[in-house]
Order: structure tokens, then C-alpha cells, then sequence
């Protein structure tokens, strides 16, 4: 049963990170791309540039705060642990405690690593394979 669930929050983790990491950007574009006055445009303006620089910024911020909030409110019916884990980077030098086996990751942190992980890998492909060459031909 435990491996069911962990399953079903691995296939969670990652329909989130896709839609985070892929929905949000595409959504500011096509609100750009409504903003954008004229069909078939070369060029991008300023003005609409920012608020989807600043839409996809607001967005993440706003995501963050509400998994937040529900993270505590699902949080705190668990009750509070004995003391909060503290990840190895956090550690002193000086610091000789043995480390505790598992995860110091929160179910947020783990989605926003999954997220940057699965956009990174998306890029790299396209950049590698997709993109082509950005020198004119000769």
C-alpha cells in the first residue's frame, strides 16, 4: 500500500512540475501574445516583454505563497515533529552529529527541484537538437 502511495505522489510531483514549469511560461506568452497589437509581428514590445517578465515572476511568487499556506494547513494536522531536519548544506563544518538517513526536503522544495530539473532537461534537448544554429549561412 505504501508503495501505491508513493507512486501516486511521484506521478503528482511530476504533473505539477510539468504544468509549473511549462503552463505558467506558455500562459504569460499567450497573454503576450494577446497584448501584442498586429498579427505576425517580428518584434516584441518593451512594454509587453515586461508584463510577461514580470507576469511569470508574480505567478511563481503567488504559486510559492499558496503552496505554503496549504502545506501548513495539511502541515499542522500532523502535529509538529520533535525537530525539524536540517538539510547536510545547512550543517557546520564543525558540526560532527551523524547525519540522519532521508529526505530534509519538504513536498515543496521537492516539486520546485523536480520543476527546475524537468525545464532544464526540456531546454538542453531543445537547445541541442531543436534550435539550430544562431550563425547566418554563408
Amino acid at each position: 500500500m505504501r508503495a501505491v502511495g508513493q507512486l501516486i505522489t511521484f506521478v503528482a510531483t511530476v504533473v505539477a512540475a510539468v504544468i509549473i514549469g511549462f503552463g505558467v511560461p506558455l500562459a504569460w506568452v499567450w497573454i503576450g501574445s494577446q497584448l501584442q497589437s498586429g498579427s505576425g509581428a517580428s518584434t516584441v514590445n518593451f512594454s509587453v516583454a515586461m508584463v510577461i517578465l514580470f507576469g511569470i515572476v508574480l505567478t511563481y511568487v503567488l504559486l510559492l505563497y499558496l503552496a505554503g499556506i496549504v502545506m501548513a494547513f495539511f502541515g499542522s494536522r500532523n502535529g509538529p515533529g520533535p525537530t525539524a531536519p536540517r538539510a547536510p548544506w545547512m550543517r557546520g563544518m564543525t558540526d560532527t552529529r551523524e547525519l540522519r538517513r532521508g529526505s530534509a526536503m519538504g513536498a515543496i522544495e521537492r516539486l520546485f527541484v523536480v520543476t527546475t530539473v524537468l525545464v532544464t532537461l526540456a531546454f538542453w534537448l531543445w537547445f541541442a537538437f531543436k534550435a539550430g544554429s544562431p550563425l547566418p549561412n554563408q
